[in-house]
């Protein structure tokens, strides 16, 4: 707003106030006296721009958002750890709770024991890196008798930090969507609050009087685990008004499946060209779940000649079609396989 209130405009203005009749050339007491104030007077003008950026929601950076959104007690989404199943042999054996055991780079802990041999372990590191703990364990702490230890089930995925622009999104969501009296938007509101939560749509009356659905997709805009479903269904019930009858769902994914002929740029390698369509569709999916209400053939047809290295394509597919490819309402599109060619 203040970029064109430079140190020049400034210091023009004030020798402007400075009668002609004075010397006011470079290196006279005049210039050199306003010069500094100027040079002040523009970083005060930096500093006024940079707090009008961080003050509106939609520009602020993370930190002022942050601070910003927690007047209405909206906070981020804390990273979250993953839990496992592991399984322990011999099955009689006995493991207490907070013996830690190694999986590739990570810790793990013992957090209960469910069934004889059978025990839940939680990562120690907080984020979705928890997931791809695999195989068997190492322990860290001695276990008398113990003679194997390995993961066997992921029973709650671990959540990176809610990103910046999610939080963004969902801020300025809950000011332009406002709840009341367990309208819909209260419980659009209330699903998204729920981490690990990253879209959410709302059928009020879905079955008759009195009844509401809400459809729930996970962070990666995919079908939701039975333990993010209970999640969302134990705070809407918390919070919900009373006589309403709530059912939570989760999204049905429908893959979408591109194939086509390409035409690449001299030098460019297919395999790369065809990584950096997946990425931009993937992303167009992810950013516009629940949005729309079909994956559009004109639309894929632009991501694929916006990708970098792609200048023509032809015999585009979706889904084995050449034309849109409809969604219905409980539906999501994910990605499914990219097959292109390079054209002959």
């Amino acid at each position: 707003m203040y970029e064109n209130i430079t140190e020049e405009v400034i210091l023009q203005r004030m020798m402007d106030r400075v009668p002609s009749s004075m010397d006011k050339r470079e290196g006279s007491i005049i210039h050199d006296a306003l010069a500094p104030t100027a040079i002040e007077h523009q970083l005060l003008y930096i500093d006024l721009d940079t707090f009008l950026r961080e003050v509106f929601s939609d520009k602020a950076s993370r930190e002022y958002l942050v601070k910003r959104a927690a007047e209405r007690n909206v906070i981020p989404h804390p990273a979250t750890a993953a839990v496992w199943k592991a399984s322990f042999t011999p099955k009689a054996l006995e493991v207490e709770n907070g013996t830690r055991f190694n999986c590739d780079n990570l810790n793990l802990a013992v957090t209960r024991k469910i069934d004889d041999g059978i025990y839940e372990l939680t990562c120690e590191t907080a984020g979705s890196i928890g997931n791809g703990c695999q195989g068997k364990l190492i322990p860290i702490n001695y276990v008398t008798g113990l003679e194997t230890a390995e993961l066997a089930e992921l029973v709650t995925p671990g959540n990176d930090e809610e990103e910046t622009e999610a939080f963004r999104e969902r801020y300025l969501t809950i000011l332009r969507k406002p709840s009341t009296s367990g309208n819909i938007y209260d419980y659009y509101n209330w699903a998204m609050a729920c981490k690990g939560v990253g879209a959410a749509k709302v059928f009020p009356l879905a079955y008759g009087p009195g009844t509401v659905k809400v459809v729930i997709a996970d962070e990666d805009k995919t079908a939701a685990t039975p333990a993010l479903l209970k999640v969302v269904k134990d705070y809407i019930e918390e919070m919900r008004p009373i006589g309403a009858t709530v059912t939570i769902a989760s999204a049905e994914e429908l893959p979408v499946n591109i194939m086509g002929r390409v035409k690449l740029k001299n030098g460019l390698n297919l395999g790369k060209v065809q990584a950096a369509f997946r990425t931009a569709f993937n992303a167009f999916l992810k950013d516009n779940a629940f949005d729309i209400s079909y994956v559009g053939y004109a639309r894929v047809g632009n991501i694929l000649l916006e990708t970098a290295g792609l200048e023509d394509y032809a015999d585009l597919t979706i889904n084995g079609f050449s034309h849109n490819i409809e969604l219905t309402d409980e539906q999501i599109a994910v990605i499914g396989t990219v097959t292109l060619e390079v054209m002959g």
